[in-house]
């Protein structure tokens, strides 16, 4: 009878033994439905912990007008998120990766972080989102790019929230043409020389056709330029009234102080990143608030009345109350908003894998944005990856929060509206 005892007893233990070498062997102790859990996880998450990745340019010109206020949002929205409990308990850790704008660099940190996260909950450019776009795609993950590119609208696994660069273009003129009854206005635009400026000349040449725009120059510039005097004096010479900016905010300052010491002063028309609240500071703010509109979107800073932006303002009061009101900083809350919505979804469809991420992405619908943005749908393929397609056109105005005026009203123009790109 002791002898049998002891029998059963070594035969147990054995079998738990060969479980456990099964068990590792399997790769269960990579999901937490292993140790009684219901969600499978992938890479990025540390038992309750989501690892988010972040690509943004944290030093260099684009830092402190782009980089780092919509970074902040992004990071103000989560440490909400998990003071009030996580994301069905799960909380977000963000790993940030300066890439100074530099396609290089870009994809140097996306290699050095790749493994660490689950998804990216920023990439922040357009031509730097180029350069990681085919190695998030071998790897099964998605990227929350803050970037407006029509070429990146459809790629499976970016993230695009707000109206592409393109369709801006197009809203802007119609605005000139259908809304201030300007035939045949005489037009030029002026762009950054990569993927970014790219998609502005692709919507300039679209509204030409669309709007029947008297086109007369369209000139380029290097995104290291300092000096753009050759093309400034083109535009002037070409006699251009309306001058469309595909750029960033420290090459705008630049290109406008310019052409006002060359006496050239048309109507600016500004690429919603061509422009910050910090050029304000510099000695172009008087001709900005003379002579530039910037085509955006969203609430206006410090409008409760949307409860997305009721939200922003407390969460920014509670963690980041030097903050001043800043559109960037509002595009990088908005924009994990949408991260959460992924994740959210993901959890409630008890997989939060890569490819669990892909499945609840391609399936939202109506997400609401509380305002800061219309609600967005996703899907698979085609124009639902293209969520928004209306603009306001605003002029700078130092009275108002965001130091922008509304001009036009949210609208969509005819072109935006038909555009099946």
């Amino acid at each position: 009878m002791a002898i049998s005892r002891i029998l059963r007893a070594r035969l147990l233990t054995a079998a738990v033994m060969v479980a456990c070498v099964v068990m590792v062997l399997s790769g269960c102790a990579t999901s937490t439905a292993a140790t009684g859990g219901a969600i499978k996880t992938d890479k990025g998450v540390t038992g309750k912990t989501i690892n988010l990745g972040i690509l943004t340019p944290l030093t260099g010109p684009v830092a402190d007008p782009i980089g780092k206020p919509l970074t902040r949002g992004i990071e103000v929205f989560f440490k909400g998120i998990n003071d009030a409990g996580g994301i069905g308990g799960y909380k977000v850790n963000l790993i940030e990766k300066d890439t100074q704008y530099s396609p290089q660099l870009q994809v140097q940190a996306y290699n050095e972080i790749h493994d660490q996260v689950l998804m990216m909950a920023e990439s922040l450019g357009t031509p730097t989102t180029f350069a990681i776009k085919d190695l998030a795609a071998a790897d099964g993950m998605l990227v929350s790019a803050a970037t407006l590119s029509s070429a990146l609208a459809r790629e499976k696994y970016l993230i695009l929230a707000g109206t592409p660069y393109r369709l801006q273009v197009e809203n802007a003129f119609d605005y000139v043409v259908n809304k201030l009854g300007i035939a045949a206005p005489k037009t030029g635009i002026i762009y950054q020389d990569d993927e970014y400026g790219q998609d502005g000349l692709t919507g300039y040449k679209e509204s030409i056709t669309a709007y029947h725009l008297n086109d007369v120059a369209q000139v380029s510039f290097a995104a290291t330029a300092k000096d753009y005097s050759a093309q400034v004096l083109q535009l002037k010479r070409a006699g251009a009234k309306y001058v469309f900016m595909t750029s960033t905010p420290t090459a705008t300052a630049t290109i406008i102080g310019t052409a006002h010491a060359l006496g050239y002063d048309p109507q600016w028309i500004l690429q919603s990143p061509a422009y910050s609240p910090l050029l304000l500071a510099t000695k172009v703010a008087p001709l900005l608030q003379h002579e530039a509109w910037v085509v955006s979107q969203g609430a206006m800073w410090g409008d409760t009345s949307k409860p997305g932006m009721a939200q922003l303002i407390t969460d920014q009061q509670k963690y980041a109350p030097d903050q001043k009101p800043d559109g960037f900083f509002e595009a990088g809350y908005t924009y994990a908003k949408v991260t959460y919505a992924i994740l959210k979804k993901a959890i409630e469809n008890k997989d939060l894998t890569r490819a669990g991420l892909l499945t609840a992405f391609e399936s939202l619908k109506n997400v609401d944005l509380g305002g800061l943005l219309p609600n967005v749908s996703y899907g698979a393929t085609g124009n639902d990856r293209v969520p928004l397609r209306d603009n306001t056109i605003y002029a700078i105005d130092t009275s108002q929060p965001l130091t922008i005026k509304d001009l036009s009203g949210d609208f969509t123009g005819t072109a935006a509206a038909a555009s099946q790109f």
